[in-house]
């Protein structure tokens, strides 16, 4: 794989897991799904299609191949030398810290007729909520009917999109910055994109045949919650004691470890204004009146983050209030709205491709002598590239059809110019115009 592709994945898929814990009914275990009747049946062959197959027939077929879904391999991700390596950085172990654990095997509680065990990771229960009281239900023939009365019994609403794009933030957007710190990978949340490496339902399959994609949809709310959850990571950083939290971890100062000594809050500014740049495009498709007053609600972020950290989370928070309510008023999104959410996009190439360096001074108890040696750190970016680019994957079909086609070469040149490690801000800013001119 290119690294460049490896930059756009690694956070978010390889290190994936969704769901903190969730409390009241117990956890049975995946087993309870892998009757082939029910979530365990093979996948289908490309030589001899089943027409009688669906995606949700082999849910948990894919959970346990992890080559297809992460999620079966969270736990076992803190056992390899890597996770170990973290872990050892912030002087913890990774298969019993909750700051591990919270995501790559959140803490659930087993019911006395399960199999769920720790080890498992983040399982089918983790993101469709514990089955103790409604299995029985679920297997039954009208469940599609009456599972809306099982809601309150712990199962979760993922066709609430909304409420899906909460359930995966909560561990793909916000993350500790000590584990970055020790070399976790970032991440990078893309609703739409996150789905298609483990998709095991089809979103299309209760509404009525013709009916426009779904998928636009899926990305403005991801983008909404993305950029919600990116403020509040951001208003957490500033109620801290230590506000911008330089030297804030003492026992990275003998590692050279650069990443340390730079401004938590900004960090979490700049993660928060890729989804910013989205949720503009958002408004553009489907509230254009409601530009202005998002443009306002994050320049006063902006604004405040250098001056105090009351001031930073006062105006963090309202802009948190504001997107909460902007998710209600978002209803299907049609192809018209699509296309100028995607015309959006690829207009705002000068704007997406600002990558802004943080201040550095050296920190008088560290050894980072020579910055110019060494590796140019991962925040070089804001997270508008990746995300313009990853806009277009989940945009560019719905809007324009087999028009996408031309821009092919386009997105190939974007997806190497917004490398991480070698990132080319006027080469990105190129190609993302010259697919635009192609997809009008």
């Amino acid at each position: 794989m290119k690294r460049s592709a490896f930059v756009l994945l690694a956070a978010g898929f390889l290190t994936m897991a969704t769901v903190p814990a969730h409390a009241g009914p117990g956890f049975l275990g995946d087993g309870h799904c892998a009757n082939p009747t029910c979530h365990g049946a093979g996948l289908p062959s490309r030589e001899k299609p089943d027409p009688n197959w669906h995606p949700w027939k082999s849910a948990r077929t894919q959970w346990i191949n992890t080559n297809i879904d992460r999620h079966a391999r969270a736990y076992r991700t803190l056992e390899t030398d890597g996770g170990r390596a973290i872990a050892r950085f912030m002087g913890i172990e990774a298969t019993q810290s909750d700051k591990c654990l919270v995501c790559h095997a959140p803490a659930a509680t087993a019911a006395s007729t399960g199999r769920y065990k720790k080890t498992d990771g983040v399982t089918c229960e983790h993101c469709h909520g514990p089955a103790e009281d409604w299995l029985e239900a679920h297997s039954q023939r009208d469940w599609k009917e009456k599972r809306s009365q099982y809601f309150s019994k712990g199962f979760y609403d993922n066709n609430n999109y909304t409420l899906r794009a909460r359930n995966c933030a909560r561990c793909h957007v916000a993350i500790d910055h000590e584990i970055v710190a020790a070399g976790h990978p970032p991440l990078q949340f893309e609703l739409v994109a996150y789905a298609q490496i483990m998709k095991h339902w089809d979103d299309m399959d209760e509404l009525p045949a013709g009916s426009f994609s779904t998928d636009p949809t899926i990305w403005a709310l991801g983008q909404i919650t993305g950029l919600r959850e990116a403020l509040r990571m951001l208003s957490e950083r500033a109620a801290g004691s230590n506000y911008q939290s330089i030297d804030q971890f003492s026992h990275f100062n003998d590692r050279n470890c650069y990443q340390c000594h730079h401004k938590l809050v900004d960090d979490a500014l700049r993660q928060a204004r890729g989804h910013y740049l989205m949720v503009d495009a958002v408004l553009s498709g489907v509230a254009t009146g409601q530009r202005d007053q998002l443009a306002g609600l994050w320049n006063g972020v902006v604004a405040a983050v250098p001056s105090s950290p009351s001031a930073a989370k006062q105006k963090a928070d309202a802009m948190v209030g504001w997107l909460g309510t902007l998710e209600g008023q978002i209803g299907r999104v049609d192809q018209d709205a699509t296309r100028r959410m995607l015309n959006r996009v690829t207009a705002s190439g000068d704007r997406s491709k600002l990558a802004e360096r943080f201040g550095f001074s050296r920190s008088k108890t560290s050894n980072v002598v020579d910055v110019a040696n060494l590796s140019t750190p991962w925040w070089w970016t804001t997270g508008g590239p990746e995300q313009s680019y990853l806009a277009i994957r989940a945009l560019c079909r719905p809007a324009v059809g087999n028009r996408c086609d031309a821009a092919k070469n386009d997105l190939r040149t974007m997806l190497d110019a917004i490398d991480r490690f070698s990132y080319k801000p006027d080469q990105f800013a190129a190609s993302l115009a010259a697919a635009g001119a192609k997809l009008k």
